[in-house]
């Protein structure tokens, strides 16, 4: 599964590259994912424009021009690829594996922008992507998980909330400094 830098690096790579262009369509070959893409996944994001890709944990957040958002998980084995229509950048993978090219099985999704697109890849197929239609929704989508490590609430206070004995907090006292 990749870790939480690894997401962060897809994170920064498609911000880079993707943010404020608009999606002229999406290829959808497989649907059967982690979970089932839905039928109006394609026509939801076509014509949307990329504001920016956030990241929330190990998930990647397209944020859409009409205040939705679309989620992306990798799962264990998800790749995303960067295809530029010129064909001049040899590297496609997103990540800092760099694959020198883009596999031929197991592209599930096309996003397809003026001049790239991304493709998803997961021989596994334990990723998934997921609509989110608002921010109430997506803070609700992330309600059950703890802070990101830089946020100013991960701190002693909280992982403290974790520790029922002194002596533990102690050790974690002397660990953070």
């Amino acid at each position: 599964m990749p870790e939480l830098p690894e997401v962060e690096v897809v994170r920064q790579s498609l911000n880079k590259k993707i943010k404020q262009k608009k999606v002229k369509k999406v290829i959808i070959r497989n649907r059967n994912l982690r979970f089932k893409l839905t039928l109006n996944f394609a026509s939801f994001l076509r014509d949307k424009r990329i504001i920016k890709v956030n990241r929330f944990s190990k998930y990647l957040i397209l944020c859409l021009s009409n205040k939705s958002f679309c989620l992306i998980h990798l799962g264990m084995s998800g790749t995303i690829h960067l295809i530029e229509a010129n064909g001049k950048n040899l590297k496609t993978n997103t990540s800092f594996y760099n694959s020198p090219f883009l596999p031929k099985k197991h592209n599930h999704v096309e996003i397809i922008f003026k001049n790239l697109k991304i493709v998803y890849n997961d021989p596994r197929r334990f990723g998934f992507f997921q609509i989110i239609k608002n921010s109430c929704l997506l803070k609700k989508r992330f309600a059950h998980l703890g802070p990101e490590p830089f946020d100013p609430k991960f701190n002693l206070k909280y992982v403290s909330s974790f520790l029922k004995e002194k002596k533990n907090l102690k050790n974690i006292k002397i660990l953070i400094g």
